[in-house]
């Protein structure tokens, strides 16, 4: 059986029924991992959006290193960068009836399972990444979880990604100074919020495809934590940083629930485990890289300055208008929920 590793066809093809040992082999030749399993332990691929050259990359590593070793030879986990195994949205579908994927995911994708959980990417809501994991592990996302599990989806961690802030060709210290400048965002409601919060004009290009768009002038300014516009080298289009903190950023991973019920109680106990106790662990590692990867866009001749973020945060108040699928008082509700 020939996979498409590259896209949905081939999951839609493989996942016909449940999940064949002949198509698992199929996807272990492609992707390059080992075609057979010891009989006791499950293989979960984990199929992460950032490139092998970004510094979250190894991070990840080490956080599958420690679900197998958690597992007692239950569970063996391979690392993808760069969505080899397929494009985000794709691979949710997947997982949702049942492929062993473990995807990198931020929490405005599960809002096409359950709506409320956009309100993660709501600028301005968290305003530290120890909120992040309280909202997670509050009473009111519990409900949520439950809801996403009925439809084929479970979470195995939520983390903080990074402090997003906006790369543009200019200085912008108060909202105004944005007025007319096209935004790159990904093609998601809340994204495109996000941009219009920033007082921009959306502008929908992928994230592969930003370099050109900020070079050729499709795009004025890009968002996001330093990291990332540094591994993806922004800063040789554009000089300037105004550090406008609009999200205190998070993602997740997550994975097929009927995949979670068919394993063994220590693989189970592993990934519920070691994802429950990651997000303290991850948000100090990444509060050190954004240190560190400022100096290095400063080394580039990147200019950063501060903004007046009034404006940005009224301008903020906005956002949930946007969403009449979420439960009314939503955004008020999970403000309560962090102890904001």
């Amino acid at each position: 059986m020939t996979t498409d590793m590259n896209g949905a066809k081939g999951w839609r093809a493989s996942l016909r029924g449940c999940i064949s040992a002949l198509a698992l082999a199929g996807l272990a030749a492609t992707a390059g991992g080992p075609a057979a399993l010891a009989a006791d332990a499950t293989l979960l691929r984990m199929n992460m959006v950032v490139s092998n050259q970004d510094p979250t990359f190894p991070l990840w590593q080490e956080f599958a290193r420690k679900v197998e070793a958690a597992s007692e030879g239950t569970l063996k986990v391979e690392v993808y960068p760069t969505e080899t195994l397929g494009k985000t949205t794709d691979m949710i579908q997947a997982i949702s009836r049942g492929a062993p994927i473990l995807q990198d995911s931020d929490p405005s994708h599960l809002a096409n399972y359950v709506p409320d959980f956009s309100v993660f990417m709501h600028p301005y809501l968290f305003k530290d990444p120890s909120q992040i994991e309280r909202a997670w592990k509050s009473e009111l996302v519990k409900g949520w979880e439950k809801q996403l599990q009925e439809k084929g989806l479970r979470i195995v961690t939520v983390v903080y990604f990074g402090t997003r802030h906006l790369l543009s060709d200019r200085e912008v210290k108060t909202r105004a100074d944005t007025r007319g400048m096209k935004l790159r965002c990904a093609p998601t409601k809340m994204w495109n919020e996000v941009a219009k919060t920033l007082g921009g004009n959306p502008t929908n290009t992928a994230w592969s495809e930003v370099y050109t768009a900020l070079s050729q002038g499709v795009a004025d300014g890009a968002e996001s934590p330093l990291s990332l516009l540094y591994s993806a080298k922004l800063y040789e289009a554009k000089k300037h940083i105004s550090l406008t903190g609009h999200l205190v950023a998070s993602t997740s991973i997550i994975m097929s629930q009927k995949v979670y019920d068919s394993l063994p109680e220590k693989a189970k106990m592993a990934l519920d485990t070691v994802g429950r106790s990651y997000p303290a662990e991850r948000a100090p590692q990444i509060a050190k890289l954004e240190q560190e990867y400022r100096a290095k866009l400063e080394a580039e001749g990147v200019k950063f300055n501060d903004v007046d973020k009034t404006a940005f945060i009224e301008a903020s108040a906005n956002v949930s208008k946007a969403f009449p699928e979420w439960t009314p008082g939503l955004h008020e509700a999970m403000l309560k929920t962090i102890g904001d």
